[in-house]
């Protein structure tokens, strides 16, 4: 038996209570670690390269979003998983692409019931559960339960058109009790507090403030109930002023929170303010860029006034491509969409592919650049992994942790296929370097939005077994999906039709 000398056994004693004395202050540290703040600003319809940071040649500059990349990571290959508003905004929250619901092309009508169930976890309430103070300030547009007026069978959700208006949409309106409470929309999902719009500005014109419309809301001449203060060229800095007054309090309380800022620019439904018109030097559309771009900058500022930045998770980005604008951008040298085909609406990348800036100081390195692919049902798993926080089976099933790539520049990529779709429900996958489109030789889109719409594409069924049309590029050659290879390479066209079909079957695309 080894004899152990007193000395040396008080030594050994001694340097174990050290060790056991590090080991209780490094968990006592980690508990004591802040919890970082996030904050997702999801702008309405802006294109790659309406952002200067993305395309430097542009006529104009967004200084606030520049600071953005300047001081965090600017992904080059980030899409969002629809080229349409209301199935982005349902897959953002949720990390679950939107056909997997009951809208599988278009988006939402005016009086539409909720797009995500009751019980599915979205990021406010993943965030909730782990003591975040939670708001949601802007344009909803995923549905709200509306209560019928007495009598009504309140079935109103499928009898209105899409892009109902005017007569049309008054009709609806009318069977609408707008003084009753509101339900399944945000405050029933995780958030502790919004004020926005149920749809864009335009399509149903009141405010929501948690669950009630604000105010007393008139109807209008066509009928349609709105708010006599609503301005079209105000409601982002009213979103915006709102998101700052949370944060302010948030950090006063010393909570973390979570912010959900998705403004109504660079939409149709909103009127550029005067200070704005004419500043950009190419259209009425690209003057919006520029008061989106100050929307950013008062976030940025207030995180600065409250020392929240450096414990900030970031994010910002877009729900889709741009409008096609009929051409007066690209007749004044500014092409919206990039170099990329397509635009809003439409199943190229044009239409999907988005800004997409994430800043976190200390944690994200400065003026990064990466070409993963990613797409924005990944925010979901990202955030749980940034908590600790496994995602259960039943949630984010399109979703996947893109953390070691945000925070490590030799990280192996995140994911290497992706399902993006159009407005008329066309589906494309890719797998590495393939794209595979199927059931068009056109755009998918929506026809007066794009170019490039084939007529007979409206509301095309999916038909992944049978179809024996569509469209495959290879992305590493063909960035810009000029050469359609679908014909010549009939046993890739096969594999990705069984790769889509397995997606699609599964229920998930993220690997238990």
């Amino acid at each position: 038996m080894a004899i152990i000398h007193a000395s040396h056994r008080g030594i050994a004693e001694g340097k174990m209570r050290t060790v056991l004395t590090l080991i209780a202050f490094a968990a006592l540290s980690m508990q004591a670690a802040p919890k970082p703040n996030v904050v997702l600003i999801l702008a309405d319809d802006l294109g790659w390269g309406d952002v200067s940071c993305y395309q430097p040649g542009n006529r104009f500059q967004t200084p606030e979003i520049d600071r953005i990349a300047r001081e965090g990571l600017r992904m080059t290959n980030a899409h969002a998983p629809h080229s349409v508003c209301s199935p982005t905004r349902y897959a953002v929250l949720t990390g679950r692409y939107c056909w997997r619901t009951f809208l599988r092309e278009g988006v939402l009508p005016g009086y539409a019931k909720p797009l995500i169930a009751k019980r599915r976890m979205t990021l406010a309430s993943l965030l909730k559960q782990r003591g975040y103070a939670t708001g949601a300030f802007g344009k909803w547009h995923i549905g709200m339960g509306w209560t019928p007026v007495k009598g009504d069978p309140g079935d109103f959700h499928y009898g209105s058109q899409i892009h109902a208006s005017g007569s049309a949409l008054a009709a609806i309106s009318r069977r609408v009790n707008h003084a009753a409470p509101i339900s399944g929309g945000p405050t029933d999902l995780g958030f502790d507090a919004f004020f926005g719009t149920p749809s864009n500005r335009g399509r149903i014109p009141v405010f929501i403030r948690d669950n009630r419309v604000v105010g007393s809301p008139l109807r209008n001449k066509s009928g349609l109930m709105q708010d006599p203060t609503m301005r079209a060229d105000t409601v982002d800095d009213l979103y915006a002023e709102e998101a700052v007054r949370f944060i302010e309090k948030a950090a006063k309380q010393k909570m973390p929170f979570f912010v959900y800022l998705p403004l109504n620019a660079i939409h149709g439904a909103v009127t550029t303010p005067r200070e704005f018109r004419g500043k950009s030097g190419v259209s009425d559309r690209t003057d919006k860029c520029l008061w989106l771009d100050r929307s950013v900058g008062r976030v940025l500022n207030v995180l600065d006034r409250t020392r929240q930045a450096g414990n900030t998770l970031l994010i910002f980005t877009s729900d889709n491509g741009p409008f096609a604008a009929k051409g007066s951008d690209l007749k004044k040298g500014h092409d919206a969409s990039g170099p990329y085909r397509g635009f809003k609406t439409d199943v190229w990348d044009g239409g999907t592919r988005v800004p997409f800036l994430v800043r976190l100081p200390g944690r994200i390195e400065a003026g990064r650049v990466s070409d993963h692919l990613l797409c924005l049902t990944d925010v979901m798993a990202t955030l749980a992994g940034l908590m600790e926080q496994p995602l259960p089976k039943w949630a984010g099933e399109d979703s996947f942790d893109q953390s070691s790539v945000w925070f490590d520049e030799e990280a192996a990529a995140a994911r290497n296929t992706m399902i993006t779709q159009s407005y008329t429900g066309i589906l494309s996958i890719r797998r590495g370097k393939w794209k595979l489109i199927l059931d068009t030789k056109g755009s998918g889109g929506f026809f007066n939005y794009s170019p490039e719409v084939l007529r007979h594409e409206t509301m095309a069924p999916w038909r992944t077994d049978m179809s024996q049309t569509g469209q495959l590029y290879d992305l590493e050659l063909d960035p810009y999906e000029t050469t359609d290879l679908f014909e010549k390479h009939p046993d890739v066209v096969n594999e990705l039709k069984l790769l889509m079909r397995s997606q699609i079957t599964q229920g998930r695309s993220r690997p238990l």
